[in-house]
């Protein structure tokens, strides 16, 4: 018999908001990364309010189909997302991220995932 744990409301907010990216990727496989608002909940840290006048927004890199990484980034309440394409995102990207993440995206493009085809770069 197997018996269940409770899942806490933080990992069903991030089961959502990765399912969310799945799709968003599903219906747009030209592209390798998106920006959305940050879900409140969705990281295992804490990641705290933003600066004052910014909010959180979430970097979703798709590093092949089903391996996506996602930073989390302050931006200007003003700033405006929409139209930025996959080079101004991979672009915040490089700035937010810290080395370990950039590290992590890398090997995450090299490895050979069973039953996955690599997309062309």
């Amino acid at each position: 018999m197997m018996i269940s744990t409770p899942r806490s409301i933080d990992d069903r907010i991030a089961e959502v908001a990765t399912h969310g990216d799945a799709a968003w990727f599903d219906n747009n496989p030209d592209r390798r990364i998106r920006i959305r608002q940050a879900v409140a909940g969705e990281f295992a840290e804490n990641i705290g309010q933003p600066p004052v006048g910014m909010r959180w927004f979430v970097l979703v890199l798709e590093a092949q189909p089903g391996a996506r990484l996602r930073q989390p980034i302050a931006l200007s309440i003003g700033f405006d997302i929409s139209g930025l394409d996959d080079g101004a995102l991979f672009s915040l990207f490089k700035q937010a991220a810290p080395v370990e993440a950039r590290d992590l995206l890398s090997k995450l493009r090299a490895a050979k995932l069973p039953g996955i085809t690599k997309p062309a770069s």
